[in-house]
């Protein structure tokens, strides 16, 4: 009897631990409304995330922009451009000045994000200038930096080869006087500019006294001699006078019939003088013993012994040759971009 007691007790005691088992898997399966809700948002945060992405600011680009010209001198170079950003914002035009870029220009887009970009005139005071552009950050956009801008600058007015070259620097004889480059002259300056410039030079020498005393070219309203003068007026316009100088040619002709000789000056004919041609004077050729600067209208700009740097009528029986220093040449307009 105690037996069965035993057995069934055992039985019992099984049984409650089957359903308890049981239900702790049904517990386990039953799905809390707060769980629910709560794997719902994740789901659904997970859902958003490319939205969130979107509303990220738009990355900006420069779009149409040319980042190379080969232009003539003192046109004018301007460039439409289109930022991917539909929105007003600054744009800064920047000069790179051989260490750092600067800012040179301001320009506003509109509202579809399209601007022009028109270069300042500083871009053919050199050979070859760089640039770029910046976009600084807006609120939607992020700050954008082009790719380098190169103007390669062509001469407006250009000298012949087989005649003495133009440079845009100043020109230096170590120990003697050599007049500095006149400041008004740049790449698109023209033949008329290049006369005048060394007109205007010869008249900055007018009532000095001559290089017979020392026999040196000296500065402006010093002294200076026919042929001297001559060579300071190059010099002015960027013309290397070489093998004539500025020292000891003053007791002899040697600079004057070195002029009147050189091939690289272009030789006219008397009747067809122009302004700023140089005259020479003396018989029979190939003596040469003065020289002179044409003026027109019958004068000449000249240095001479106890008169100095003065205008004279041009005498024109007296002389016998003429020079030109400035050729006529056909400018041609090159606008290339890229």
């Amino acid at each position: 009897m105690k037996r069965k007691n035993r057995i069934f007790a055992s039985l019992a005691a099984i049984l409650i631990l089957f359903e308890s088992a049981s239900g702790t898997v049904a517990s386990a399966q039953t799905v809390d409304p707060q769980v629910e809700s709560s794997n719902s948002q994740i789901a659904n945060n997970d859902e958003k995330e490319p939205s969130t992405i979107n509303s990220e600011k738009t990355v900006t680009s420069f779009q149409n922009l040319y980042t190379k010209y080969k232009w003539t001198a003192g046109d004018e170079i301007s460039n439409q451009v289109t930022l991917n950003t539909p929105e007003k914002r600054k744009v800064y035009l920047q000069k790179w000045t051989g260490k750092k870029y600067v800012n040179a220009k301001e320009f506003t887009t509109d509202e579809k994000g399209g601007l022009t970009i028109v270069y300042p005139s500083s871009w053919y005071h050199q050979l070859q200038s760089k640039w770029r552009l910046v976009a600084p950050e807006t609120a939607d956009s992020t700050a954008a930096t082009s790719n380098q801008i190169t103007i390669s600058t062509v001469r407006r007015y250009q000298i012949p080869k087989k005649y003495r070259q133009l440079h845009m620097h100043d020109l230096h004889l170590k120990g003697y006087y050599t007049s500095p480059l006149d400041k008004s002259l740049n790449y698109a300056s023209t033949r008329n500019d290049y006369v005048e410039a060394f007109i205007k030079r010869g008249y900055e020498y007018k009532n000095a006294g001559t290089a017979w005393v020392n026999f040196t070219t000296k500065k402006p309203g010093t002294s200076v001699d026919c042929s001297g003068l001559v060579m300071q007026c190059m010099y002015a316009t960027g013309i290397d006078p070489s093998p004539a100088n500025p020292r000891w040619h003053a007791t002899h002709e040697w600079g004057c019939r070195s002029f009147v000789k050189s091939p690289t000056l272009q030789t006219v004919s008397l009747k067809n003088l122009k302004r700023g041609d140089l005259i020479f004077y003396g018989r029979p050729k190939p003596s040469c013993y003065h020289i002179g600067i044409y003026l027109g209208k019958n004068k000449v700009l000249h240095s001479w012994p106890n008169a100095g740097v003065t205008v004279w009528p041009a005498n024109f029986n007296r002389y016998y040759y003429a020079k030109r220093v400035f050729p006529d040449t056909k400018n041609v307009a090159i606008h290339e971009k890229s």
